[in-house]
């Protein structure tokens, strides 16, 4: 190209002319080290730099992100063998008083947590007036757990201050899990609360914890139909 013509070229034209052809430069690898992108204070940065570094800008990235996929794996691994050595426990219960005494004491020493409240509707008169786990569907019921037992899983994160003083007021609550219990209507609640605001975060996944409430459902209604 002649001085001539190369002097009537502008920036505007060569920057479209690359974004119309974005493998120009290959087979002009040659090119990239002379390239000079504007930095901070004035100084400049060859193209092979900047994408030098932005390529361990990525790497750090996928590192960091790996890391969190392994760590929530290892943390749902060792949920799982939670839930299985709280399963087995429940089962070895040869009454309906002793299942909720275990119930309460493995979820509170296999879970870390520091309340744990069971609330059973529609059952038998005679259950509720034996257990204090037997309630009344009544509209306090429906008004503060109504959104939770449509949803048929799990809920975690902050309760709302009535329904905190429903469930644990006698207990600092930070965070806390609610569990129906039956789907696909729900007959009961399992709540888990914990003093630490980020023990039971609202992004947390409930797989685990959806199958540990279908199990304790599926027992419970064993325990019933014998009772």
């Amino acid at each position: 190209m002649s001085p001539k013509a190369l002097g009537s070229v502008n920036a505007e034209q060569v920057a479209a002319y690359l974004q119309q052809n974005p493998q120009f430069f290959r087979g002009r690898e040659d090119l990239l080290p002379h390239l000079e992108i504007p930095h901070t204070e004035g100084e400049s940065i060859s193209l092979v730099e900047r994408q030098v570094a932005k390529l361990r800008q990525e790497k750090v990235h996928a590192q960091q992100k790996l890391k969190v996929l392994i760590e929530a794996a290892q943390r749902n691994e060792n949920l799982n063998v939670q839930i299985q050595t709280f399963l087995l426990a429940l089962l070895s219960a040869e009454s309906l008083p002793a299942f909720f005494d275990t119930l309460y004491d493995k979820l509170e020493e296999e879970f870390d947590t520091d309340a744990v409240v069971l609330r059973l509707f529609d059952l038998p008169e005679a259950s509720r007036i034996q257990r204090p786990e037997y309630v009344e569907y009544d509209a306090q019921v429906f008004s503060l757990f109504e959104m939770v037992l449509k949803k048929s899983h799990p809920v975690c994160g902050r309760l709302s201050a009535n329904q905190h003083q429903y469930l644990m007021p006698e207990h600092d609550i930070g965070s806390a899990v609610l569990i129906p219990l039956g789907r696909p209507s729900p007959y009961g609640l399992l709540a888990l609360g914990s003093v630490d605001d980020y023990r039971f975060d609202s992004k947390m996944s409930t797989d685990l914890l959806t199958y540990m409430g279908d199990m304790i459902s599926q027992l419970l209604q064993r325990w019933h139909q014998h009772s």
